[in-house]
């Protein structure tokens, strides 16, 4: 009978165990078919650079180019009428460039050309004395010219850099506007030649005027300027068995 008892006790207490087991079901601490998700990444933020208080860096400004008027004027200007009722206007300018250059030039100009700008009364040696002046970017070219009895002209030609007041000889200027110095120089010889020839061709005795004219010394001695438009010139000696024998050409160098 206790046997009976005892397994009567020992059962009801594994069913009491069971049960309670029963209440709390178990849960996974992780479902590997449902991934743990994660908090979404905006493009921007990963591609956006870093935030930087380093102050803008500014453009240099450009070089300020003026007027022709600011760069050049007449230094000098004599103007009369003949009694006959001839006038004449003789005139040569100043550079006004702050430089040694310029100063040079504007010193050359008044020794060589000065004297000559005044009035005159009946006569004058001076056919003609007068200057030309042009602008382009920032190169200004200074042409002066003067004519006298018996056929003779004489000039001077300067080409300066605005922005620094130097002056520019045939070959830098050259480089400066992007050309060739060596193309410049053939274009100028074929150019004279056809000018030369045309003019004084078959002019007899006239050889070693020639020659000396399309003589490559001579060519190279040329100023190359930028006219007003822009195109590559050349003030050039030119000599020939008649009148004074001595000219100023201003010639294509392209």
């Amino acid at each position: 009978m206790k046997k009976i008892i005892a397994l009567l006790l020992a059962c009801l207490c594994a069913a009491t165990v069971l049960s309670a087991c029963s209440i709390f079901p178990f849960i996974p601490s992780h479902n590997p078919t449902q991934p743990v998700a994660s908090a979404p990444v905006s493009a921007d933020a990963t591609d956006a650079p870093a935030a930087t208080d380093a102050p803008a860096t500014e453009a240099p400004a450009e070089e300020t180019v003026g007027t022709l008027d600011s760069y050049v004027k007449t230094a000098k200007k004599a103007s009369f009428t003949f009694s006959e009722g001839n006038t004449k206007t003789y005139q040569i300018p100043e550079i006004l460039l702050d430089s040694a250059d310029a100063a040079a030039a504007n010193a050359e100009i008044m020794d060589r050309f000065g004297e000559d700008v005044r009035e005159y009364t009946d006569y004058s040696p001076v056919v003609s004395l007068d200057y030309e002046a042009y602008l382009n970017d920032v190169y200004l070219s200074v042409i002066v010219k003067g004519t006298f009895d018996g056929g003779n002209s004489y000039g001077l030609c300067y080409t300066f850099n605005v922005t620094n007041g130097n002056e520019l000889n045939s070959s830098t200027l050259c480089s400066a506007t992007g050309r060739d110095y060596n193309t410049a120089l053939s274009a100028l010889t074929a150019n004279l030649t056809e000018v030369y020839d045309e003019k004084y061709g078959t002019m007899p005795g006239n050889d070693s005027e020639r020659a000396k004219t399309l003589d490559s010394a001579n060519i190279e001695a040329a100023r190359m300027y930028l006219d007003g438009t822009g195109k590559l010139m050349a003030m050039v000696d030119v000599y020939a068995a008649v009148g004074g024998g001595h000219w100023i050409y201003s010639v294509s160098a392209e």
